[in-house]
């Protein structure tokens, strides 16, 4: 592990959702909730920083209503939940989505667009969650996924950025293939759940979403920290005054962390909380 930045009091809590705030079952615990708003009555700000769109964070707006801010979308957009607004959006140049799509359609994979209000797939992968490893996710993507027959026809029409493009393969080997081959494009890429290959804008992670989020609340990032568990979580773990690896975390997202809270099964992100009161 990294040595710790600064001693600063913390005024920013960052948390991943899955794999974090959520534990194995995506449930939020009741310890993780009271930490939540233990935090939120000792005057810290919490914000979630996913790669989740905003159709899929709003079942945890009622549950922790302490929770103002996100960075969502793995850094391309900051949203408001009190006035149900986005901003700050930085979507993936049009040329490199369509090479991202190209080469998705060669293989056998479910593409997802994350779109300012929406998450869209293709309608027919629904019956195929499981064939990608996000059979968990069915609930979720039954309330949250907007439908449409062809993604790649959706797609192509589509006038709006994408603001991220996620790539769920069958084979999980086969992700590591498929950066290899966007290796020509600019686009930020990260390893995500156990199939998922992200794809930004170039700059665009949840360090500079965080970072972002930072400078629009007049907050030095100095004072901010970060709990994350996955690959995408690296750059907001080194980014953050503060950067708290889960126990379930890989061992090299732990060395880029400054401590290292309990596994998502025994609420770490509740005791990586209290270790910033």
């Amino acid at each position: 592990m990294r040595h710790e930045k600064n001693s600063s009091p913390y005024r920013i809590i960052a948390l991943d959702i899955d794999g974090t705030l959520l534990n194995s079952r995506k449930e939020v615990t009741s310890a993780c909730a009271d930490a939540v708003r233990q935090a939120a009555e000792a005057g810290k700000i919490i914000v979630y920083n996913t790669g989740r769109a905003v159709s899929e964070l709003t079942e945890f707006f009622p549950l922790l209503p302490d929770i103002r801010w996100a960075v969502y979308a793995s850094g391309a957009g900051l949203y408001d939940i009190q006035k149900g607004k986005a901003f700050a959006l930085h979507g993936i140049p049009r040329a490199d989505a369509d090479a991202i799509l190209a080469l998705a359609r060669t293989k056998d994979l479910m593409p997802q667009l994350v779109i300012g209000d929406r998450d869209v797939i293709q309608a027919s992968h629904m019956a195929r969650l499981d064939h990608f490893h996000m059979e968990i996710y069915r609930p979720l993507y039954e309330r949250a996924m907007t439908l449409v027959p062809d993604i790649y026809s959706y797609a192509a029409n589509c006038r709006e950025d994408f603001l991220k493009i996620n790539l769920y393969h069958a084979d999980p080997a086969e992700r590591v293939r498929t950066r290899e081959e966007l290796s020509c494009l600019t686009v930020e890429k990260a390893y995500s759940e156990v199939s998922s290959l992200e794809c930004s804008a170039a700059g665009v992670d949840k360090g500079s979403g965080l970072l972002r989020l930072c400078g629009e609340l007049g907050i030095p990032a100095a004072e901010s920290v970060s709990v994350g568990d996955a690959d995408n979580d690296i750059p907001m773990l080194r980014a953050a005054g503060l950067g708290i690896a889960m126990g379930n975390a890989a061992r090299h997202v732990k060395d880029a962390a400054d401590r290292v809270a309990a596994d998502n099964d025994h609420d770490g992100c509740a005791e990586a909380i209290r270790m910033a009161l």
